[in-house]
């Protein structure tokens, strides 16, 4: 049944109106659905009765003005002033929800025959319907708790459900200070962490968009940096190295066959679930992170310099293959606990990484085996198109069959020299805030990001 019909029918008078919310509700919901499914199911026949006691009680409002076809705009436009005038004219902040899903076929235990005057959508559409317009702020469903990070715009907090009693992080981003760029990125972020569940990766639990802040709920990981958890360990090994490549792999495998690039791998940036022993390794900060498609490339300087790939420094197009780029380098440091690049003028720096210029020195890669190094030299190729997918890195057999592959011997000299390493940037961490270095922000156009 069409809007226009419904509304010409004898049970849409201008009494049923005003003696209560039920069909002004069950209308904006049918239109919301013929919205999302403009070319969906229209032909159901009528049901003699729906549960309006059900809707009464809930008293479901849509707040937000939804994009109508102009023969639909005026009743649209009534409607809303009716309910207006007794719910009062202050439009509650809402949830940002992704999209519902297209409406499924029509079934006989979602639509029965009977005489009434709209469509009867199944019970999971009434649910998500309801979901969406709940008058709910961050502070109606979690309590804040101690401060976790900070940064340039924004605040990781730990907060708990109020219902679950269960935790999270939540990065709480002031929005007064964006700019309309700024705020498009982090749209795109939140739009990107929504689509991403893996369990390597941290994941977005719920985004909440407030009048002066954003709020981004994550999950809560307490294990710390992956680097730190290495020299804390008594024992690793090239196996360990491996087991944790392994692990990036997988999340960066994922978020390309998604569609998604991070830009931004570094040490910083991989997180351990837990601090039990064998927690797993956690991808996170997609801050940079983009979409694409095989068919396109990206132009532009993003990321962390000593992680940055060639194709990036020379301003060619680029796509996927920065990550396994990245990946490389991080491998090479988990191996012997020193980068494979290192200079302190960043120009002769980016000049190491444009000449894929790297080595294997004694004795420290005398150990290491050749199938390690391998995998590194097929990540730290220049040419992107030569570069190996992360796909093929997780079948070479250093990486699948690490226990017959992968050197079990502990490796000391690596533990010492990841101390170093991570003392050092640390150190430049903060240097950076303190003097306000500016080179690009996960969030905005001038962030802090260490050379």
């Amino acid at each position: 049944m069409t809007f226009d019909s419904f509304l010409s029918s004898p049970s849409s008078s201008s009494s049923s109106f005003s003696s209560s919310l039920v069909y002004y509700n069950l209308v904006l919901a049918t239109c919301f659905f013929e919205q999302l499914d403009p070319v969906g199911p229209k032909n159901h026949t009528p049901r003699s009765e729906i549960s309006k006691r059900k809707w009464a009680s809930e008293e479901c409002y849509i707040g937000e003005k939804r994009q109508r076809a102009s023969t639909n705009q005026n009743q649209i436009n009534l409607l809303t002033q009716l309910q207006q005038q007794q719910e009062g004219p202050n439009l509650p902040q809402q949830h940002l929800r992704p999209p519902l899903p297209p409406l499924p076929p029509p079934t006989a235990a979602a639509v029965t025959a009977a005489s009434g005057s709209a469509q009867l959508y199944s019970e999971h559409y009434l649910q998500q319907l309801a979901m969406m317009n709940a008058c709910t702020k961050f502070s109606d469903n979690y309590d804040v708790k101690e401060e976790l990070g900070k940064g340039a715009f924004s605040v990781v907090r730990r907060c708990v459900h109020k219902t679950t009693g269960l935790e999270f992080a939540a990065k709480i981003i002031n929005t007064k200070k964006l700019s309309a760029r700024d705020f498009q990125k982090l749209e795109r972020e939140a739009r990107i962490c929504r689509k991403l569940q893996h369990p390597n990766i941290v994941r977005l639990h719920d985004s909440i968009q407030e009048e002066s802040f954003h709020y981004l709920v994550f999950d809560l990981v307490t294990g710390g940096e992956l680097f730190e958890d290495i020299v804390a360990r008594e024992f690793y090994s090239e196996a360990d190295a491996s087991h944790c490549i392994q692990q990036i792999l997988e999340s960066i495998a994922y978020c390309h066959s998604n569609g998604v690039v991070h830009r931004d791998l570094k040490p910083e940036n991989l997180l351990l679930a837990s601090k039990a022993k064998g927690a797993a390794v956690k991808l996170a900060d997609f801050g940079l992170a983009i979409e694409v498609n095989d068919s396109e490339a990206w132009h532009g300087f993003a990321g962390t310099p000593g992680y940055l790939s060639p194709e990036v420094l020379k301003k060619d197009p680029y796509s996927k293959p920065v990550d396994i780029w990245a990946c490389g380098v991080i491998l090479y440091i988990l191996l012997v606990g020193y980068p494979p690049f290192w200079d302190e003028d960043q120009h002769r720096l980016y000049a190491q990484i444009k000449a894929g210029a790297y080595d294997y020195p004694s004795p420290e890669w005398d150990t290491v085996t050749p199938e390690a190094k391998s995998l590194i030299d097929s990540m730290l190729t220049v040419n992107p198109k030569k570069r190996i997918t992360a796909d093929q890195a997780l079948k070479v057999p250093w990486i699948c069959n690490r226990e017959r592959v992968a050197s079990a011997i502990h490796r000391q000299d690596t533990v010492d020299c990841l101390k170093k390493f991570n003392a050092r940037r640390k150190l430049k961490v903060r240097f950076a805030l303190q003097t306000q270095l500016l080179i690009l922000d996960p969030y905005f156009s001038r962030i802090l990001k260490i050379s």
